[in-house]
């Protein structure tokens, strides 16, 4: 993937556009969140950013646009659950809302570690009431390391980081798809055990 773009757009906004491009990618900014973080590191290495605000300014991005998507869930999300709950995903709502209860923190910290639900989840959680001062201690704190993981990355191997990317990008879609399919096994067999 060709960066030049982006950083030349760091040179003429700095930390700012470190924040940008994290914040950004709520919106659809055709690159993957770890290669922004991961990027957010890099120019630490190779040019005169310094670490702790690189770093900050990242982060700062990624929660902010959680916390964006959390709210538009939040607003928005539960007339889409209203309307869903009158068809034939009425139990599955209930069964996920119930499960978010009891299960919320481990489901927040773990989804920012599997692409495409780290992006679906502020909304998921936002629609479905979670307490906000919970998810920001769920979401942050998995945010931060997920963010420090990358973002070290980056700065590790400032010219080899897109490739591990790449290789990591694929282990983390095959983990995502087998949550997603562990997740509707185990909904399924406790269906059929109620049936029983």
């Amino acid at each position: 993937m060709d960066l030049s773009f982006f950083m030349e757009i760091v040179k003429e906004y700095g930390y700012v556009s470190m924040f940008i491009f994290n914040w950004l990618l709520l919106f659809g900014m055709p690159i993957p969140n770890e290669v922004a973080a991961a990027f957010s590191g890099v120019l630490t290495e190779v040019s005169y950013f310094k670490p702790v605000y690189a770093f900050i300014s990242a982060y700062l991005g990624l929660i902010t646009s959680n916390t964006f998507a959390y709210f538009i869930g939040r607003l928005f999300g539960h007339r889409l659950l209203d309307r869903l709950s009158r068809t034939k995903l009425k139990k599955p709502i209930e069964n996920f809302s119930s499960f978010l209860q009891k299960h919320g923190e481990i489901a927040i910290s773990f989804s920012f570690f599997l692409p495409g639900i780290r992006w679906s989840m502020p909304y998921v959680v936002g629609a479905n009431k979670y307490p906000f001062i919970k998810y920001m201690l769920y979401a942050y704190t998995a945010g931060f390391v997920w963010m420090m993981v990358y973002f070290n990355l980056g700065r590790t191997f400032p010219y080899a980081y897109n490739t591990i990317l790449n290789h990591l990008q694929g282990f983390l879609i095959l983990l995502s798809v087998a949550v997603i399919v562990l997740l509707l096994g185990h909904y399924y067999y406790r269906e059929r055990k109620l049936r029983k």
